[in-house]
C-alpha cells in the first residue's frame, strides 16, 4: 500500500513539475493595433475624406431624397384620385420608402459612414496585421493580449514596439523602449605614492 501511495504522489509530482516547464516555455505579449495604425502615415487625411464624403455625397443624397419627397406628394395630391389603383399603389410606396429613409436620416448616414470609414482604413489594417502576425512568429509567442482587455494578466512584453518598427513608423518619445542606464566602472580608490 505504501508502494502504490509513493507511486502515486510520485507521478503526481511529474505531472506538476512537466505542467511548470510547459508554463515556463509559454511567451506572453500584448498589442494594441489601433495604436500602431494611428503611428502609420497616411492615417491621418481619413478624417478629412470622411468629412468631404459626408459633405459631398451625403449633404447631397439627404437634399435629393427629401425635394423628391415633396414633388411626389404634391403630384399625389393633385393626381391622386385620377390615378389607376396599381399606379397609386405604387407611388405611395415609393413615397413611404423616401419618408422613411428622410424620417431615419441619422441612422442611416451612420451606417454609410462607417462602411466608407472601413473602405478606406482596410489597406492601413492590412499592413498593421500582415507586420504584427510576422512578428508574433519571428519571436514565438504563445499568448498576445489585447492591451486594454485583461485586468490582471501575467508578464507580458509590449509588441507594439517591434511591430512600429517593423513598419518603419517613429514611436512619439513617450512610447520609446527605455534603455537600462549603462552602469559606470567602479571606482577604486587611487593609490598614494608613499616614499
Amino acid at each position: 500500500m505504501k508502494k502504490l501511495l509513493t507511486i502515486a504522489a510520485f507521478t503526481v509530482a511529474l505531472l506538476f513539475a512537466g505542467n511548470d516547464n510547459a508554463a515556463a516555455q509559454n511567451k506572453f505579449g500584448y498589442f494594441d493595433l489601433d495604436r500602431v495604425v494611428s503611428l502609420m502615415p497616411g492615417v491621418s487625411k481619413i478624417d478629412t475624406l470622411m468629412a468631404v464624403f459626408e459633405k459631398d455625397s451625403l449633404g447631397g443624397e439627404y437634399d435629393f431624397n427629401l425635394n423628391e419627397l415633396k414633388r411626389l406628394d404634391s403630384t399625389f395630391k393633385k393626381d391622386s384620385a385620377s390615378m389607376p389603383p396599381r399606379v397609386r399603389e405604387q407611388q405611395q410606396q415609393q413615397m413611404a420608402n423616401l419618408f422613411y429613409t428622410v424620417q431615419n436620416w441619422q441612422q442611416y448616414t451612420q451606417q454609410v459612414m462607417q462602411q466608407k470609414q472601413q473602405q478606406l482604413m482596410q489597406p492601413f489594417l492590412t499592413k498593421a496585421i500582415a507586420a504584427f502576425q510576422t512578428v508574433v512568429a519571428e519571436q514565438k509567442y504563445t499568448y498576445v493580449f489585447k492591451m486594454d482587455g485583461l485586468w490582471i494578466a501575467p508578464p507580458a512584453d509590449n509588441l507594439i514596439i517591434p511591430v512600429a518598427k517593423k513598419m518603419g513608423l517613429k514611436l512619439p518619445e513617450s512610447e520609446q523602449p527605455q534603455e537600462a542606464p549603462a552602469k559606470a566602472p567602479a571606482k577604486t580608490p587611487a593609490k598614494s605614492k608613499t616614499n
